[in-house]
């Protein structure tokens, strides 16, 4: 067992975008009178926003009319169909040419002279033609703005039960649309929407996601009916915080221009205790799950402590619909070995017993589970209909002597493979998922793929996987560091590394694409790296507590720390699998098709 135990240790209120109509603000308008007459400042600013004119008195130079005032700023929601004026939020109209004002010999005052063209206002200034008053600007709510009121009844929003971060919005649909969404925003951001649904009379319930914690935002409900938008007035909400015992990351390091343009981060972190180059400080404390934002806000979380505290750090992002899989495995062998199938909210929940579930899962297009067990070390499938089949046997195809520990099980779609890793025998193997053949190995075992680099070697590696470009990727000490599991144990600065191959199956050879050792970082247990759409990489050092988005050309582009603060800084808080998100709501559409 304490082998087992030592193995298994390897694992974004609204910027107003849509403007908020305000009342207009009354002391916009002309100045107050200065030399000369004071000239009628008559403004027309929508409903309100002009300048009194100045009174007559006395010879002076041919007073003309003061500045006019601008024309109303954007103007309350409109009651129904928003056709007023200034108030009503259309677009103001300019200000009249002021007229001239009478001889005098003394100083004007702002006064009773000009005609009142607003609710407030001061005198003109020196008397010059008054220049024409800007139009007002488009009130946000406009004329379709505030029409979505008729749609709906019974508006709530409300912090979820099991997630503070997600806010609940439920309402009665009065009238029916062709479809009908939830817009909103928070400080700073932009509008962010859900996804349509269709507007059918009656109860309705959607979701607010991508806020962080104790945040307050404004939603509007807006509906759809033959091709015009119609929204609600606002309703304002608030996210809860986040709980506790959950570990925070730092983000230091973020170049939009650079990085891919995903929003948001899926991943693990185990909120240990780190500091120290051994299994004591790891596997032992709750795990939870997060999304993140780019500032490194957490906007969703789930964690099972109560439970047994099992470990997920290989949670997967569902192909055959839109919600996760999480792996839970008992460290220490004990509790319920599972997977659990849920959206972010939960309204999909399901759990699924699995017999014997070691270390990593993947999941298929068809909705396949696919998983390793101990203590047989054979790959096996578990389909969407309930059945479990054996795909590869390791320790009958490797050999007695193998030892078949396997920290990886990664799916590659383009060859229906699947990729494991063995980090004591330094070997990767690809399985063919329908013959259970190995298609080849790639690392120390006799007959494995060669390297194109003299006295190469992978050392102790973590998540192998098949990019989309059909190279191998592997997370592994570079060679003469870290080799097995004392040697993992000893960290050493820039000897981790991120490595990219072409694999030659004419020649049965690696050929070096790119590797990735300037970080100081190292990864005792875990680590992973991973292509991303954009070619940029996506690694983390697993124990190490740090997530770097790399350029091809090795410039860090986002920089993520979850860190302690005791101890060595080689072990911060262990870091499971990670992958970049621009849809929240591709997490959240329900269960398997």
């Amino acid at each position: 067992m304490a082998k087992a135990i030592a193995k298994l240790s390897i694992l974004a209120l609204f910027a107003l975008g849509t403007s908020c109509a305000g009342n207009v603000d009354p002391t916009v308008g002309g100045g107050s009178g200065t030399t000369g007459t004071a000239g009628t400042g008559m403004v027309s600013g929508g409903n309100s926003g002009g300048g009194a004119g100045g009174q007559s008195s006395g010879a002076g130079t041919s007073g003309t009319a003061g500045t006019t005032g601008t024309a109303g700023s954007t103007g309350v929601v409109a009651g129904t169909s928003g056709s007023q004026t200034g108030s009503g939020g259309t677009t103001g109209s300019a200000g009249t040419t002021g007229r001239g004002g009478a001889a005098g010999s003394s100083a004007g005052r702002g006064g009773a002279g000009g005609s009142a063209a607003g609710t407030s206002g001061r005198g003109g200034t020196t008397g010059t033609a008054g220049t024409t008053g800007a139009a007002g600007t488009t009130g946000a709510a406009g004329a379709a703005g505030g029409s979505g009121d008729s749609f709906v009844s019974g508006v709530s929003v409300t912090v979820h039960p099991n997630t503070t971060t997600i806010l609940v919005v439920t309402w009665t649909q009065a009238k029916a649309s062709d479809q009908v969404w939830l817009e909103f925003s928070f400080a700073g951001s932009a509008v962010m929407t859900s996804r349509p649904a269709a507007g059918t009379t009656g109860a309705h319930r959607d979701v607010v996601l991508g806020v962080p914690a104790s945040t307050a935002i404004t939603v509007r409900i807006v509906n759809k009916l033959a091709g015009v938008d119609a929204k609600t007035k606002d309703y304002m909400g608030m996210t809860g915080a986040i709980p506790s015992g959950m570990p925070k990351p730092t983000v230091s390091m973020f170049d939009a221009t650079l990085a891919s343009p995903d929003r948001w981060m899926f991943g693990a972190v185990e909120a240990s205790p780190g500091g120290c180059a051994n299994s004591s400080c790891y596997y032992t404390a709750t795990f939870w799950l997060y999304i993140m934002d780019r500032q490194g806000r957490i906007v969703w979380y789930y964690a099972d402590a109560a439970n047994g505290n099992p470990t997920s750090s290989f949670q997967r992002i569902a192909k055959d619909g839109e919600y996760i899989w999480i792996e839970k495995r008992p460290f220490g062998g004990s509790g319920t070995h599972g997977v659990l199938k849920m959206t972010l909210d939960r309204q999909f929940s399901q759990m699924v017993s699995v017999a014997n579930l070691s270390d990593c899962i993947d999941v298929t297009p068809d909705g396949s589970l696919l998983y390793d067990t101990e203590p047989q070390w054979e790959l096996r499938e578990l389909t969407k209909a309930g059945t479990t089949r054996a795909i590869f046997n390791c320790p009958s195809k490797m050999g007695s002597g193998f030892d078949c520990y396997s920290n990886t099980v990664n799916y590659d779609a383009a060859s229906d493979s699947i990729i494991m890793s063995y980090p004591y025998e330094n070997t990767v193997a690809q399985i063919d998922r329908k013959t259970g053949n190995l298609i080849a190995t790639y690392g120390a075992r006799t007959g494995s793929y060669t390297f194109d680099q003299a006295n190469w070697k992978f050392e102790f590696q973590h998540f192998a996987n098949i990019s989309s470009r059909g190279t191998l990727m592997v997370s592994s000490h570079l060679p003469g560091f870290g080799d097995g599991a004392t040697g993992t144990m000893m960290p050493v600065a820039n000897k981790h590394s991120f490595q990219e191959w072409t694999i030659d199956r004419t020649n049965k050879k690696l050929v070096q694409k790119w590797v990735y050792s300037d970080g100081p970082e190292w990864a005792m247990y875990k680590g992973m790296v991973i292509l991303l759409p954009n070619g940029n990489y996506l690694a983390n050092y697993g124990t190490g507590g740090v997530i770097r988005e790399i350029t091809p050309d090795k410039k860090t582009v986002f920089y993520v720390k979850w860190d302690v603060t005791t101890g060595d800084d080689f072990f911060n808080r262990m870091v499971g699998n990670n992958v970049l998100i621009d849809d929240l709501y591709a997490l959240n559409g329900g269960g398997p098709k």
